[in-house]
């Protein structure tokens, strides 16, 4: 399913609170009254967050375009997000930022206070849920935690969602909230490092695949959905509609090093 998308604009907010919702997940949560007009595209869109140094010359408005017009001179750190909640009655967004050693964005969200300016272009376009689909097939790692946790959250109550969540450990689970018939696995890799496991790919192929209508939705590392993109369009005949696959990250890679400096997706 289609629907308008929300045009992209920079949008200016300051830190209001932040989360630690597991050992390794801290939550920020940002506000500004340019908030009140964010029309959400749904589900798993996602955000560039703009990281300026400190003392940077910024154009006077600063616009996305006249940021844009800037990089010469005042180039940002860029970082893509998936947004977890937008509440425009209440002015906040919010982002979850997995934590690992010697992330630049992840770094950030642990240290960063109440009143710290945080601006991000967005947001992009999200993947819509069908009311036709028998069975929503959810499948990601720790860092699409935010997207699946927004899909079931939209999803009504006559829908079903099979969903296979790969954490680090027990300890990484969090409460998952939906409407929906869910049936849900976790999967922890107990010290096998994030990107090295097998973990989602075999709990996807092993499990009894669901009968009917079926959508699937996976966000990990790139070999991971890879692999799980091949399964679902090959060994399960989906077509290219009825699966959404996106890669959230690399192994061995950051986005400075990806040549894409963002999230990749095939709608």
């Amino acid at each position: 399913m289609t629907q308008a998308r929300t045009p992209q604009r920079l949008w200016i907010t300051e830190v209001r609170r932040t989360e630690r919702v597991t050992p390794a997940m801290v939550r920020v949560t940002a506000t500004g009254e340019q908030l009140a007009e964010f029309a959400s595209n749904g589900t798993d869109q996602h955000i560039i967050l703009y990281f300026y140094e400190p003392g940077a010359q910024l154009p006077e408005p600063l616009t996305l375009d006249s940021a844009r017009r800037a990089f010469s001179t005042a180039w940002p750190t860029m970082r893509t997000y998936t947004i977890r909640r937008v509440d425009p009655a209440r002015h906040e967004i919010d982002i979850d930022f997995v934590c690992h050693e010697g992330g630049f964005a992840s770094g950030w969200a642990e240290k960063t206070q109440p009143g710290e300016r945080l601006i991000f272009a967005g947001p992009s376009r999200a993947y819509q849920l069908d009311p036709a689909v028998d069975c929503h097939l959810l499948a990601g790692d720790e860092t699409a935690l935010p997207a699946i946790s927004a899909i079931l959250e939209q999803l009504p109550a006559n829908a079903r969602a099979q969903v296979f969540l790969e954490v680090a450990d027990a300890g990484e689970r969090q409460p998952l909230n939906s409407a929906a018939q869910v049936e849900l696995t976790w999967l922890h890799r107990d010290g096998v490092p994030a990107g090295r496991s097998d973990l989602l790919i075999r709990a996807v192929r092993d499990a009894p695949f669901p009968a009917g209508n079926v959508h699937a939705w996976v966000g990990a590392e790139a070999a991971t959905v890879r692999d799980l993109r091949k399964y679902l369009r090959e060994d399960r005949g989906l077509r290219r509609s009825q699966a959404s696959t996106s890669v959230y990250w690399r192994y061995g890679e950051s986005e400075d090093t990806s040549p894409r400096n963002a999230l990749t997706a095939e709608r």
